[in-house]
């Protein structure tokens, strides 16, 4: 038998089923050499020597030992009792991982959660009948087949280097409207509410195409706002001098922006929030962190009676007022603004959201 077709199969069977079937992260997980012996026979139809078995552990192991760092011993398959159990690789996924990807898949509006059962398929041991019904709610609302080809055409271009062309305008309904084409350099995919951003460097404003030129020309293009995306061949495609500088820019820019909007600049934000109980003082400031970031400073020596002294680093763009504005709507809030600027156009905005 030992070279036959099925020893050969045998021995990828075992290597299968350890990589898919035993957690290495779960004590329970483990199989015995009787139903090991069983499962075999239950895929080739032939009943399989112990000591042929032992001798494909010893395979594996060499192969796994010279492809994979293992973590805490030399063997990947190993005896402890009476089951064979499986050690843990530094690139191997986490029950804690597959199930937070299954998760952020499952209620992602854009996503197809067929995906989840993929990646059940690939590792059942992760995903057991007592874990699967405390999974979070599936939110399909699966993209277009148009946006996927989009959204291929730009992961192309940032990997060529290549520029493209779009046509980028305003959503009324499910069309766009008000188009004007474009020449840009994409750099990399951003998800923020519930949407795909491309933030690339606006070719027409790159000027003489240096570091401090192609900083001022990065912009965010919301995907549901592009009505086409095509490569553009005749039009060069702007880089950085370095990856260093790249990275450098793009951090700059996603840290000075809020939603679809960018500046150079950042300012700090000192607010006061009072209300009738901590409780909802804490909602409120955690609604306007989920749209700014975290504070730098918090003062909170006063929370039990409800007041709430936050610091912030923001981008003071039209969106920060509009989630300031949120703040304000909570019942039983109320809002200081340190910053003199700052507090003189939140006061415009309250008076034109008023109608005044």
């Amino acid at each position: 038998m030992a070279n036959s077709e099925l020893s050969k199969l045998k021995i990828l069977y075992i290597y299968d089923y350890f990589l898919r079937h035993i957690s290495a992260y779960d004590e329970d997980s483990g199989i015995t050499l009787a139903d090991l012996i069983a499962y075999l026979e239950q895929k080739t139809g032939y009943t399989f020597e112990r000591k042929s078995i032992y001798s494909d552990f010893s395979r594996i192991n060499e192969y796994v030992s010279a492809n994979h760092k293992l973590i805490g011993q030399d063997s990947w398959i190993y005896l402890e009792g009476k089951k064979y159990k499986k050690c843990e690789v530094e690139d191997e996924m986490t029950v804690d991982e597959a199930r937070l990807i299954v998760d952020a898949i499952k209620t992602t509006s854009f996503t197809d959660t067929s995906i989840c059962d993929k990646i059940k398929d690939l590792y059942p041991v992760y995903f057991e009948t007592a874990s699967s019904e405390r999974e979070l709610y599936s939110r399909d609302r699966k993209i277009d087949h148009k946006s996927i080809s989009w959204l291929n055409n730009i992961r192309n271009a940032m990997e060529s280097r290549s520029a493209l062309k779009i046509e980028y305008g305003y959503k009324l309904g499910k069309d766009v409207v008000e188009k004007s084409t474009k020449y840009i350099s994409p750099l990399v995919l951003d998800w923020t509410n519930n949407n795909y951003y491309l933030v690339a460097i606006d070719n027409t404003k790159a000027g003489d195409g240096s570091n401090e030129a192609l900083k001022g020309a990065i912009r965010r293009y919301r995907l549901d706002r592009m009505s086409s995306v095509a490569f553009a061949p005749k039009s060069p495609y702007m880089s950085f001098s370095s990856e260093r500088a790249l990275k450098t820019a793009l951090r700059n820019f996603l840290d000075n922006s809020l939603s679809a909007y960018s500046t150079d600049s950042r300012i700090r934000l000192k607010i006061t929030l009072k209300g009738d109980s901590h409780k909802t003082v804490l909602q409120a400031y955690n609604a306007f962190a989920d749209k700014v970031g975290p504070a730098l400073r918090i003062h909170d020596e006063k929370l039990t009676a409800g007041v709430l002294g936050l610091e912030f680093e923001v981008a003071d763009v039209p969106t920060l007022y509009t989630a300031m504005f949120e703040i304000v709507t909570f019942d039983g809030v109320d809002l200081k603004i340190e910053n003199g600027e700052i507090n003189e156009r939140f006061a415009k905005y309250l008076a034109k959201a008023a109608g005044k």
